[in-house]
This record gives structure tokens, sequence and C-alpha cells, in this order.
């Protein structure tokens, strides 16, 4: 533009100097294109309204439609404009889609293009880029900018069966077939709120004097509850390539779990562990109270969907801290990765306190795991998962 205002100013002084009318014309003419073109940029991308729509959830294998709309509320046609969206390597390769594109007045278009559910993870579709300018390149280029989508990607289900991993529940062992409950009678303490809880226990005297949303603790009868510790500790699972294959399949290992007993035995679950997470990019704790149903099972999908290896090793100093609330007679199924002795320990002191527990190790078969020796020996149920096909032909954990 600096350079368009210096040819129209030596124009002029031609014109004046020499005295001829052609250049005077050239000079009005050339401001009058200066001026429609100011005028023409600053309506162009200002009335211009686009969106991107995709799907926030996918299932993995799962192809994803994302569709960008535009439309020109002005009538002055938008001479080309260049999309530029942007997303993970993982979801297609290049990372990137671009497409150049002409808008009539008051015109619309809309565009396509697929991205693949490759990994479970967190991922952010965008930002979306708007370029454009004139034809004669007088202004400089403008630019407007859509904030990107989110797009969750759950982690693979598959069979329990696939799994090497019983299909009998080891509740069977248990001495009574009634079913088993929380008395809400008998109130023992209150605890603070986490997602799942039933909104009706929330303790409001306790909420209004501490600040802090608290939810009443009942003693229980008998409990058919099921919970899931995932360690999430990469330093329990190996080397860092190794760590990353074995997380991964502890979480395939969890959600086929989840679905088996939400789904199939139509039994309660609840899940904890501490992972990071990438959406705060800190270290936390998840947790998700009993519950049934779909959307329970979806809620704990969303966690598993997003949840990465923690660096700080925490995972048996919050099952320990976790299992003070947990209902008696519950199956607690602890997915991790090698025996050790505060593990062993932890396992018996469940069992000695009316627990159900039972060990499920990923040891992926690339790697060399030490040997189960020990668990055996205490009468706790355990079972090893090398891989997918293990998934497969899981028989009695639920």
């Amino acid at each position: 533009m600096g350079n368009f205002i210096v040819f129209i100013l030596i124009l002029f002084v031609l014109a004046a100097l020499l005295r001829i009318d052609f250049f005077f014309t050239i000079v009005y003419l050339m401001i009058g294109v200066y001026v429609a073109t100011r005028f023409w940029a600053r309506r162009m991308l200002t009335r211009l309204i686009f969106s991107r729509r995709l799907p926030t959830r996918a299932f993995l294998g799962e192809e994803i439609t994302v569709t960008l709309t535009l439309e020109n509320l002005s009538m002055l046609p938008v001479p080309w404009l260049m999309l530029n969206d942007s997303f993970s390597p993982v979801l297609s390769t290049p990372p990137f889609y671009r497409q150049l594109v002409t808008l009539p007045g008051k015109g619309r278009h809309a565009t396509h293009y697929t991205l693949h559910a490759r990994r479970r993870g967190y991922y952010q579709v965008g930002p979306l880029l708007l370029e454009s300018s004139d034809l004669l390149a007088i202004i400089p280029r403008l630019t407007r900018q859509l904030e990107p989508s989110e797009l969750i990607v759950y982690p693979k289900i598959l069979p329990i069966t696939r799994l090497l991993l019983p299909t009998i529940s080891p509740q069977v062992i248990l001495p009574t077939p009634l079913p088993l409950f929380r008395d809400t009678t008998r109130l023992t303490g209150v605890r603070p709120y986490s997602q799942g809880d039933n909104f009706r226990h929330i303790h409001w005297p306790a909420t209004a004097a501490t600040g802090q949303l608290l939810v009443k603790q009942f003693q229980t009868a008998i409990a058919r509850d099921n919970v899931i510790f995932l360690n999430m500790d990469r330093v329990d699972y190996g080397r860092p390539g190794q760590a990353d294959v074995a997380i991964e399949l502890a979480i395939v290992a969890a959600a086929s779990l989840a679905n088996h007993i939400s789904a199939i035995e139509q039994l309660p679950f609840g899940f904890s562990t501490t992972a990071l997470d990438p959406l705060t990019e800190r270290q936390q704790t998840f947790r998700l109270s009993s519950g049934k149903g779909q959307k329970h099972l979806m809620q704990l999908l969303e966690i598993l969907a997003r949840i990465e290896g923690a660096e700080e090793s925490t995972f048996l100093k919050n099952l320990r801290r976790e299992s003070v609330t947990l209902a008696w007679g519950s199956t607690v199924i602890i997915i991790t990765s090698v025996e050790s002795d505060a593990l062993l320990n932890m396992a018996l002191l469940l069992k000695r306190a009316g627990f159900q527990p039972t060990l499920v190790f990923i040891q992926p078969a690339a790697y060399n795991y030490p040997r189960l020796q020990r668990v055996q020996a205490l009468g706790v149920m355990s079972f090893v998962v090398t891989g997918e096909r293990d998934v497969d032909a899981w028989h009695t954990i639920t």
C-alpha cells in the first residue's frame, strides 16, 4: 500500500509540472481505485460469517467429517479467500486443510474434509485462519481466525473375552445373594463432592459452613459395587517406550471392564486414577462415584480418552486413601503393571477389610516383566494381560 501511495504522489507531481490532462486523469483514477479498495476491504471480512461443525466425540476407528461454512452478508464479493484449518497429524496427514475460494455478494460456501480417529485422546481442530486481500494487492492481507474446536476420541472397547479375563464375577463367592446397598439412615460423615455423586446426598449445612461442596457418607450394609483403580504412574510401567505401550493397554483394559460391568452385568461401578490432564497440563485425581447406566459409562470414557501417564508416583497412596470410602464387600479391581511388596500388602489389607481385591497386571508380551510369584499365595485373584487378544479371553473378573 505504501508503494501505491508513492506512485500516486509521483503521478500527481508529474501532472502538476507537465500540466498534462492525461496524467491528471490517471491520478484521479488511481485515487478512486484506492478509496474504493479501502472501502471494499473494510467491509469484506467484517461482513463474513464462518463456522466449523464436527462431532465433539468419536470412537476409535471412526471417520470424522468436518464442515466449514462461509457466508458473505455483504453485497460486495470477496475476490479470493484462503482457508487454512490445522489439526494433529494423528488425525490426518498433512496436518492441515487448505482451500482457496471466491464468494459472490450474499454468497455462501460450504466445504468438507475428513479426519480419522486413529488413536484415543483429546485433540484440538483449528484454529481456522482466513486470509484475503484485493485483486491488485493494494492493501495488506486481511486475516480473521476461528478458535479451535474440541475433539475427544474414546479408547478402544473390547469384549473381555479378548483380555483373557473371567466373565464370572468374584462377587458370587459372597455369602449372600441379596442386593447390596448404602443405608441412608446411618450417616457416618461427609466428603468432598465428586463427579457422579447424587445431588440429593449433598450435606447443605456442612457445605455452607465450609464453603466447599460436601456429600454425605452413609454406612453400608452389603455392597455389590465394583471399583476400578487404574495405575497411571509411568515409573511402574518400565522404560519410556515400554510405558507408552503398557499404559495404552491398561486404558483399553479399564474401558473394556467398565463396559462389561455396566452393559453386561448391569452392576454399578466406580473409578479412580491419578494422571496428567492435557486440558489443564497438570496432574490430578479423577474420580467417579459408583453408578450405573450408559451415561455413567460415557463419563468414564471421557476421562480415559484424555488422560496421560503421570510422572509422580502416587498410585498406592491414592488407593489407600480412596479405599476408606468404599462400601463393604466391594470388588476392587486394581489395574497395574508388576507386583510389589507395597501392592501385595495393600491387596491383603483390602481382603482382610472385607473387600474382594482383583489384580490385573498389564504386561505386554514384547517386554520382559518379573514373573508373578507371590500374589497367588495370598489367595487374591489375579490376571495377566499381554495384548489385546488377551482382552478377548477374559473370563471371570466381572
